[in-house]
């Protein structure tokens, strides 16, 4: 209740409620977390993420419906704008896989680090 309640207190005063729901999750963390028995935690765990988990389910089914529903103008776009697309998810995969792994590399143990080339 007390997201839902600060996202009304920061919608009534016409202040951001996204900023007001993050804020009250850090304070809740800090402050609930110690109060809360192991068990409780388990179970809310288990709770949130089957929650993230349908939730993403979700915006996947919208995305996809959205897809199919709309009007795309695949014959203005060409075979030009699939391999532009194919080659630039291919630099996002390098840079996501070898340049991140090689700056957390940077700050672990020596029989911590990950090696993308196995």
């Amino acid at each position: 209740m007390c997201p839902w309640i600060c996202y009304l207190i920061a919608d009534g005063l016409e202040l951001s409620g996204i900023v007001a729901i993050m804020t009250n999750g850090i304070f809740l963390s800090y402050y609930g977390t110690p109060n809360i028995s192991r068990a409780s935690r388990k179970v809310i765990k288990i709770a949130v993420d089957t929650l993230a988990h349908l939730t993403e389910t979700t915006v996947f089914l919208f995305l996809g419906i959205g897809f199919f529903t709309f009007n795309h103008p695949y014959k203005e776009m060409g075979i030009g704008t699939v391999l532009v697309t194919l080659f630039n998810l291919n630099i996002a995969r390098f840079l996501n896989i070898f340049v991140v792994s090689k700056i957390v590399n940077n700050y672990r143990s020596k029989e911590n680090k990950f090696n993308p080339k196995q």
